[in-house]
């Protein structure tokens, strides 16, 4: 074979091997895309907060709609919901790859600007489990934190008299979640005559609200019953009240499972159940239901649940069944 002939063939069988290999390549970019759900809705959901079980719950039933709806999920929460600088860049960072849509679950009304740009981009956002004074959301699916804290007091009003003492337990000052509840508590105790002596902010923390009940037992040390804005709390202050050989009584809002523990084994009163599952499976089946052009309430209600001693137990295992327990 001369040599002229010799390199017109190399240089045909290494143009067959370059097209190949684009071919492969084009395979491969489309199977990545295939395997992504190429066709598929977006839906992102971002939660305000990761290191609770509350916010556990909630990615599960957001995970579950992902599978259950065959859409593209991506989810993403901030470490701690007092952290409002993480998540507000967390929603900066994916407005870059505009979702069909989002699902929200916000701290305060400082996240409401970001949201905005997304409404700006025409993506729907669907707030869940805290509500925020801001005309331009698709939907919030939650529950109604002031009849929540209402129930509460009920409860809790029923064990006292007129004239009594209570304090109440606050979560991140600011938050429209706990003062929406602690609105409904102070209405509530004030048409039953009772006192609310202490309402001091801990942030819905566990820790937090030991110290916090510990200084208000000190100031007030006739204190009858406790409102706790939610579950953690709730479990902080009873290990405040237990420390000090204390029997009052103490209601939280959530139903996680360590409340529910211990309710059921004569520790806590109460706790006003919400179901942060559902929130999250709501928004997902919801949001597909905004990006298909469908008219969706403007505020979707999540019913909450009175969890006694008497009926703790059967919620405490649905529970622990979702996490897997």
């Amino acid at each position: 074979m001369t040599k002229i002939k010799y390199y017109l063939l190399t240089v045909f069988l290494v143009a067959i091997l370059t097209l190949a290999a684009c071919t492969e390549d084009g395979d491969a970019s489309d199977s990545s895309s295939s395997a992504g759900g190429e066709g598929k809705p977006n839906i992102a959901v971002v939660l305000k907060g990761s290191d609770q079980e509350y916010f556990k719950l909630a990615e599960a039933g957001a995970k579950q709609a992902f599978e259950d709806f065959d859409v593209n999920g991506t989810f993403q929460a901030a470490s701690t919901q007092t952290n409002t600088t993480e998540i507000i860049n967390i929603l900066e960072d994916l407005l870059v790859e505009e979702p069909d849509a989002l699902v929200a679950m916000p701290s305060t009304e400082e996240q409401t600007p970001v949201l905005q740009r997304y409404r700006e981009k025409d993506i729907p956002v669907l707030l869940i489990d805290t509500d925020l004074g801001w005309e331009e959301k698709t939907t919030y699916i939650g529950t109604n934190n002031y009849t929540a804290g209402q129930e509460a007091a009920k409860l809790l009003s029923s064990d006292l008299s007129e004239g009594d003492e209570v304090a109440i337990l606050e979560g991140v000052s600011g938050a429209a979640v706990s003062e929406e509840r602690v609105s409904g508590v102070n209405d509530v105790m004030e048409e039953q005559g009772i006192n609310i002596v202490a309402s001091q902010a801990a942030d819905f923390d566990r820790a937090k609200a030991v110290n916090t009940m510990e200084n208000i037992l000190t100031a007030h040390p006739d204190i009858q019953g406790v409102f706790a804005a939610n579950d953690e709390m709730a479990m902080g202050a009873y290990e405040a009240v237990s420390a000090q050989n204390l029997d009052i009584p103490i209601i939280g809002v959530d139903g996680t499972s360590d409340a529910l523990d211990s309710i059921s084994n004569g520790g806590l009163t109460a706790t006003v159940a919400q179901s942060p599952y559902q929130m999250g499976y709501q928004g997902v089946e919801n949001a597909l239901k905004a990006i298909e052009g469908e008219t969706i309430d403007k505020e979707i209600d999540i019913d909450v649940e009175i969890l006694t001693e008497e009926n703790a137990g059967e919620t405490l295992d649905e529970i622990n069944g979702i996490l897997e327990k």
